[in-house]
């Protein structure tokens, strides 16, 4: 999978909250950020086709979709869901995570109607994430070229879900696209690390000034 890494359209709607949230557009960004490890679910292990709604792909991470069944799709072993929410123009993915991480990362995939051409989206989609005081975050995403698009995220309180909301083509239908290399990091503090369970493909980041070691 191409990492090439393109220009967001980002902005923090409702930042009058008790959150205090930092947005990184490049994975190198990102893990400079965060302290100590990161854990890392790139669904290469799983079988094409694997329901994964509900599963916990990470520790406390699960994954749902309005549209339906969140499977593992195509070469590249990203998640993607099929329905007719897409078509009515509300389609979202939702994460919820059990663990009180202070941080988060993911790739949005296959945003545009033709890959490598111009994203055809009308509008933005938007990423929202909630915090365990309440407060959210939301981040505008433009379409680029259809490379994966890297937002991570760095809070000072426990993130507990994040909603994908896609954007819209003319005619109100939404722009397909999947999610992948989902991230957590950062404990938050006076709570205990729980080892990787053993079913996962999982890997553990090395931080620091290193190259980003992507998926091919």
């Amino acid at each position: 999978m191409r990492r090439t890494l393109i220009a967001l359209a980002l902005s923090a709607a409702g930042l009058a909250q008790a959150a205090t949230v930092s947005v990184y557009t490049t994975l190198a960004g990102w893990e400079a950020a965060i302290s100590g490890s990161a854990q890392l679910q790139d669904f290469s292990s799983y079988a094409g086709g694997t329901d994964l709604t509900g599963v916990a792909v990470l520790p406390g991470l699960t994954l749902s979709s309005n549209l339906g069944a969140v499977e593992v799709f195509g070469a590249d072993k990203t998640v993607f869901a099929f329905g007719p929410a897409r078509l009515a123009g509300n389609a979202y993915y939702e994460a919820q995570l059990a663990l009180p991480f202070l941080a988060a990362a993911l790739d949005i995939t296959a945003f545009e109607a033709n890959p490598l051409e111009p994203s055809t989206a009308q509008d933005d989609g938007v990423l929202s994430f909630l915090f365990s005081d309440g407060s959210s975050s939301n981040l505008a995403v433009a379409g680029g070229d259809g490379s994966p698009i890297f937002i991570g995220i760095v809070s000072d309180i426990a993130i507990t879900s994040f909603r994908w909301n896609e954007a819209h083509e003319a005619g109100n239908v939404n722009e397909e696209s999947g999610l992948d290399n989902l991230r957590v990091a950062m404990r938050a503090p006076g709570t205990s690390e729980l080892p990787l369970p053993g079913t996962l493909s999982l890997a553990v980041l090395a931080l620091g000034a290193l190259p980003l070691a992507r998926r091919r």
